[in-house]
C-alpha cells in the first residue's frame, strides 16, 4: 500500500498557466504531464517484475535521475520510445537477425566463477523507461531518457531430475551489464526520436522470486552526445531484525529491537514487527516497518501507533526516511512517517 503525504508548495511551484502538467505535491519532485499516456509495454512489466521491484525500479530511477535532469527544467512522462516490438527485441538473444538483443547468443556459455559455467543463461529480463520532457513554444518535447536494465542475478537451472539455483557474482554481472548498457545506448541513438539527447542508464538486479525485499542498482551511467561511462553502485535491502543489520548498522539495529520489544509488551496478543531497510553505500536511506496486531478497540490501535511514533522520534539517525504501517488482520489502520531531517513523525489514521 502506498501513501502520499502532500506538502505545501511554494507559489512558484504552483504556477502552470497552460495546464500542461500535474504539479508535484512534494518538495523536490518532478511535475508529470497532464496528458498521461500509459506505456505500451505495461503488461510486460506487470508480468515479469515483482511488486517490490516495480516500485523500487521506478522510484529510484527517478530519484537517481535528479543528478542529471533538474526538477526545475523537466517534466516526467511514462516511457514511450521503447514500444512492445522494441522491448521484445531487446530482451531476446543477440543474433544475426536481432543484433540489438541484450541477452547472450544461443549456444553461449557464461562463466560466473568458482568453476561454474552456465549454458544459455537469460541475463536481461526487462528494460524500464521514463521520459523527461521540456516545455518549448511548440509544446512539450523529449529532452532526456532514463532507462533501467533489469538483470536476473539468480539463475534457476532445471533438468529432468533436479532444479539448481545459482547466484551470479555481482562484479561479474556488472561487467556484463555495463557492456550491454553501452550497446543499449548505441541502439537508442539510432532511433529518430532519440538522436543526441541525454540518456541515463541504471543497472538493476532482481532477487529470488520468493524474496521479501526488492533488488537494487549495481551501476549507472549518464551519456551525452555518445560520451559517458558506467560506475558501480552499492545498494541493497536488508531485513530487520537480522544478523546482517546487526553487523552493518548496530545502532539502528538496537533501536529497531527496542521498538519491537516495547510494542510486543503492549497487548495480550503478540504484535508482529518486521522492517525492510534500503542501504546506499552502507548507509541506511529508507526504512519501512510493518506492525501487525489483532486490534479489539480503537484505543489499542491508538496506543500502539503513538508508542511507535514516540520511539521512532528518538531514533538517532535523522537522515533516514521512516515509514510505519500499522495493520490489523492485514488491513491498514494507521501510517506513521518521519521524513529525513524531520523532528517529529506524522501520524495518519485510516478509517473506512
Amino acid at each position: 500500500m502506498a501513501i502520499l503525504f502532500l506538502a505545501a508548495c511554494s507559489p512558484s511551484s504552483t504556477e502552470d498557466p497552460d495546464n500542461t502538467v500535474i504539479l508535484p505535491g512534494v518538495t523536490g519532485s518532478y511535475p508529470v504531464v497532464v496528458d498521461f499516456t500509459p506505456s505500451s509495454v505495461r503488461n510486460y512489466h506487470g508480468t515479469y517484475l515483482g511488486s517490490f521491484d516495480i516500485l523500487e525500479i521506478g522510484s529510484q530511477l527517478i530519484e537517481k535521475s535528479k543528478s542529471h535532469f533538474s526538477i526545475n527544467d523537466y517534466i516526467l512522462q511514462e516511457g514511450q520510445i521503447i514500444n512492445n516490438d522494441r522491448l521484445l527485441s531487446l530482451v531476446r538473444r543477440e543474433s544475426p537477425t536481432n543484433p540489438q538483443g541484450l541477452n547472450p547468443p544461443s549456444g553461449s556459455q557464461f562463466d560466473i566463477g568458482n568453476q561454474i559455467v552456465l549454458e544459455d543463461p537469460i541475463l536481461v529480463a526487462d528494460v524500464v523507461e521514463i521520459n523527461f520532457m521540456q516545455a518549448q513554444s511548440s509544446g512539450l518535447v523529449l529532452g532526456g531518457i532514463a532507462v533501467a536494465i533489469v538483470l536476473n542475478q539468480v539463475q534457476r537451472i532445471e533438468t529432468a531430475t533436479s532444479v539448481t539455483t545459482y547466484e551470479i557474482d555481482e562484479t561479474r554481472l556488472y561487467e556484463y551489464a555495463s557492456d550491454v548498457g553501452r550497446k543499449l545506448e548505441s541502439y537508442l541513438r539510432t532511433l529518430n526520436t532519440v538522436g543526441e539527447i541525454p540518456i541515463y542508464i541504471g543497472l538493476y538486479t532482481t532477487k529470488r522470486v520468493d524474496s521479501m525485499v526488492a533488488g537494487g542498482f549495481i551501476g549507472d551511467g549518464f551519456f551525452v552526445s555518445r560520451s559517458g561511462q558506467f560506475q558501480r553502485n552499492n545498494e541493497r535491502w536488508l531485513i530487520f531484525p537480522s544478523n546482517e543489520v546487526s553487523s552493518l548498522d548496530p545502532i539502528m539495529s538496537s533501536s529497531f529491537n527496542g521498538l519491537k520489544q516495547s510494542l510486543q509488551q503492549l497487548l495480550p496478543e503478540s504484535i508482529g514487527v518486521i522492517g525492510k531497510g534500503r542501504y546506499i553505500d552502507d548507509n541506511l536511506d529508507y526504512l519501512k516497518i510493518d506492525v501487525q496486531l489483532v486490534a479489539k478497540t480503537f484505543m489499542e490501535v491508538k496506543a500502539t501507533t503513538q508508542l511507535a511514533a514516540s520511539i521512532i522520534e528518538g531514533f538517532e539517525n535523522p537522515r533516514v526516511h521512516i515509514l510505519v504501517e500499522v495493520m490489523s488482520l492485514n488491513k491498514t489502520l494507521a501510517i506513521i512517517e518521519r521524513l529525513p531531517n524531520q523532528s517529529r513523525p506524522v501520524i495518519t489514521y485510516i478509517q473506512s
